[in-house]
């Protein structure tokens, strides 16, 4: 079952901080090795960043995830982090943070969810993603309307965040084999995505079943990869949506 929030929330955070800190809820997604924290931004500083992280949880916090799933748990979980600044996140910085603490609870504090552990430790495997929304930067990048990061049989588009109103969404998806092909349309192996994607690829979205900004399950697109993969300048695949994993519409309106 996915999880559609639209509602305005009650941030986690402490107003007095600086520098992007007070940290909102993270969106927790995935499994084992393959898991992701995804920052609940809005457009006011100082919580206007997205970011996508591949984390490991502490042995608590695996117990903790493991039993909700085992006892048929669908729903979402979410982390609530220590006080930082979101900025300390940031890979480019000389000594980005590489682990924070916080809370997992069962869907979301501020929507009737329950706290499952507590000082949790939350290790930063790779920063999938990381934009300060707002900056002249994202602006220039409207085209690229979505991410793509993960394995190539777990994939997951999160929506690129740039401009006010806007909407943040997480789906899982995959490539449909065999329609993978340069810029020009001439067919390209499929291994050429067999490493997947450590870091986000910006995409753009066309069409084939996809007919709006947010994405749906069952729902067919073209993706376009700009950025060079597996020897090729770019390519073409198409895609279809599994399942969504998160959807928000308040946090940025």
């Amino acid at each position: 079952m996915s999880a559609i929030h639209i509602r305005a929330p009650g941030h986690h955070h402490q107003p007095g901080l600086a520098g992007g800190a007070g940290l909102h809820g993270m969106v927790v997604f995935g499994t084992g090795v393959d898991c992701y924290l995804s920052y609940r931004p809005t457009f006011q500083a100082p919580y206007n960043f997205q970011v996508l992280l591949a984390v490991e949880f502490d042995e608590r916090g695996r117990r903790a995830l493991g039993a909700d799933r085992r006892i048929g748990y669908t729903d979402i979980h979410t982390f609530d982090p220590e006080d930082f600044p979101a900025a300390e996140l940031d890979p480019g910085r000389a000594r980005p943070r590489r682990s924070f603490h916080g809370t997992l609870i069962r869907g979301r504090r501020e929507r009737g969810g329950i706290a499952i552990a507590t000082n949790v430790r939350a290790t930063v495997r790779s920063v999938v993603h990381f934009a300060e929304l707002g900056s002249a930067r994202e602006f220039g990048r409207g085209l690229l309307t979505h991410l793509c990061f993960g394995r190539p049989d777990r994939l997951y588009l999160a929506h690129h965040i740039t401009r006010q109103p806007s909407f943040d969404q997480i789906v899982a998806t995959r490539i449909i084999p065999g329609t993978v092909t340069d810029m020009l349309g001439e067919p390209l192996p499929d291994g050429i995505t067999a490493a997947g994607f450590a870091r986000a690829q910006p995409i753009i979205l066309g069409q084939r079943e996809f007919t709006g900004t947010r994405l749906r399950a069952g729902e067919l697109a073209v993706a376009a990869f700009p950025t060079t993969a597996g020897g090729a300048q770019g390519f073409l695949a198409e895609i279809v949506v599994e399942r969504q994993v998160y959807l928000e519409v308040a946090d940025l309106a």
